[in-house]
């Protein structure tokens, strides 16, 4: 390969589509892109995506790009951790699953292998190959703004054992997975994506809690005879300072040797694809590191593949930057060439580099079905894994099962959209910061015999949702409290006397709600995180 092959192969790139065309599709601009700079991966998300044959005719003209160019098959990849993060919708003929801290609810960890096999078989029958999931943080911060229900937890043995099982999964299916954010975003109260967090712990902390998850992904055991028990495909990195490992002032991890040479491949033995996480989000840009520079300087500290999510003259910006920095010596081409034999190596593991004339779209189309996507099949099992995973913590005042004869009014901010229907309550809708106004309407239509249920969404961060609350209760109105993302909505009101938490509000959670509230299913969930002062792990009736 050239050297500018070699930096193009390292890059991992999104695209947004043409507004005015009828559905996002490969465009001259992109594909002249891809192949002036030899790309060798791409990401998607929800912008790419209207449909399962859009998606598939996407994906095998991206692959017909690269073959036509003479460059190896591509690593499609996507955040499709499941819950919150989907990019691929059942509004758009897919099958949304539960997230990780909703299957850590149900206490079996082979739900986690099952989830992530019924997902793989979905994504490789639109040309994924590469899944940037599952999320590996150890989340024990009530105040984490960004990784919360994303974790499978706050226990780092738990996190460990659902994390590899996801991973297997898919991988057992022939899709990448990505372990995440390497070392640890489970105990930060920023959002990386805006500023650059810390995680001030020492060594010893770090070792006991954060590392733990990600030294199970790399040397998994029990190791299953079933294609996916090798180490994780892929690590990607965390844009957060970690003293104890690089004291280095306002450097990230994605982007210190310290991080990514010494810890993750000398200390933690690590061989496979390291990643960046997006290079534009504000952690770097924040802290000096524009996306050029951010690119270059992480993959001088370790990283195999830069992950640069939108835009075409970044792209070429960034490889600019990253070829001008190996033929000055500031990156060693040995390091390039590292990273390049270990893409490589990745592709050739999950089967891209086996029929190199057909391209790995068309291959991932062939071992996965098209009829799998949206199946019956799969929709059932989320809908089985998501209602073992609602769990209720508390019901002193009885209202559970709900009466058939009662008066229900459902109150739902913007996170919570939909309940109300799926339970042919009233409704009152209100924002997802209630104001004084909204709360005063919100009690006088409770007033009227109604029994009350409150949808809460990251309450915690909300003022107006505990007021909320607690302005119902002081009314001395029928509450029953559900939290629809952080289980840590309680920690606002603990004296309510009626909650459950369902860790999203996807159609599998929403559907499983509604069949744990009208009590033709029994909840069976258990708290996968403490709730400090209130509840313990476990907890759950």
């Amino acid at each position: 390969m050239t050297l500018e092959e070699k930096v193009g192969q390292v890059m991992m790139i999104g695209f947004d589509p043409d507004a005015g065309r009828p559905a996002p599709e490969l465009t001259p601009e992109f594909r002249a892109l891809l192949q002036d700079l030899h790309i060798g991966g791409v990401v998607y998300f929800e912008r790419n995506v209207e449909s399962p044959a859009q998606l598939a005719k996407l994906s095998a003209d991206l692959q017909e790009g690269a073959w036509q160019n003479g460059d190896p098959p591509l690593l499609i990849s996507i955040d499709q951790e499941g819950g919150r993060v989907a990019r691929l919708k059942e509004a758009r003929g897919f099958t949304e699953f539960p997230g990780a801290m909703a299957i850590a609810a149900t206490g079996d960890i082979e739900n986690a292998r099952r989830i992530a096999r019924a997902l793989a078989e979905e994504l490789l029958a639109v040309g994924i190959n590469m899944d940037l999931a599952p999320d590996l943080d150890v989340n024990n911060n009530p105040d984490n703004p960004v990784i919360g229900i994303r974790s499978f937890g706050s226990d780092p043995q738990a996190v460990a054992a659902f994390g590899v099982a996801f991973a297997q999964g898919l991988q057992a299916e022939g899709v990448l997975a990505v372990g995440k954010h390497f070392p640890g975003h489970g105990d930060t109260g920023a959002d990386s994506h805006v500023s650059l967090p810390t995680v001030p712990h020492d060594r010893a902390r770090l070792e006991a809690v954060e590392f733990v998850p990600f030294r199970a992904a790399i040397h998994p055991s029990p190791v299953p005879q079933d294609g996916g028990g090798a180490g994780v495909g892929g690590i990607m990195s965390a844009h957060i300072t970690f003293p104890a490992v690089d004291p280095t002032p306002g450097l990230a991890a994605t982007l210190s040797a310290k991080v990514l040479t010494g810890l993750l491949r000398d200390e933690l033995g690590y061989d496979g694809l390291a990643l960046t996480d997006s290079l534009e989000m504000g952690a770097l840009g924040t802290s000096g590191y524009p996306v050029p520079m951010a690119a270059a300087t992480s993959l001088k500290a370790g990283a195999d593949v830069l992950t640069i999510s939108h835009g075409l003259e970044i792209h070429r910006q960034a490889h600019a930057m990253v070829v001008d920095w190996v033929r000055r010596g500031q990156i060693p081409q040995k390091r390039l060439d590292e990273a390049v034999r270990r893409v490589l190596a990745a592709k050739e593991r999950f089967g891209l580099l086996e029929d190199r004339g057909q391209g790995a779209g068309v291959r991932s189309q062939e071992s996965g079905s098209r009829s799998q996507v949206g199946s019956a099949e799969h929709k059932a099992l989320s809908r089985q894994v998501a209602a073992q995973g609602i769990t209720l913590l508390r019901d002193d005042a009885g209202l559970l099962p709900l009466k058939a004869d009662a008066k229900l009014l459902v109150i739902e901010p913007p996170a919570a959209a939909g309940m109300a229907k799926a339970l042919a309550a009233l409704s009152f809708t209100v924002s997802a910061n209630p104001t004084a106004a909204e709360i005063t309407t919100a009690v006088g239509l409770a007033r009227d015999g109604c029994t009350v249920i409150v949808a809460t969404a990251d309450a915690k961060q909300s003022a107006g949702q505990a007021k909320l609350v607690r302005a119902l209760l002081d009314a001395k109105v029928p509450t029953i409290v559900v939290a629809v993302r952080s289980p840590y909505d309680l920690l606002a009101f603990p004296e309510v006397p009626t909650y459950l938490a369902t860790y999203g509000l996807n159609p599998p959670a929403l559907d499983a709600l509604v069949e744990v509230l009208n009590g033709r299913v029994k909840s069976q969930g258990r708290l996968p995180v403490e709730l400090p002062g209130l509840y313990k792990e476990g907890a759950g009736q």
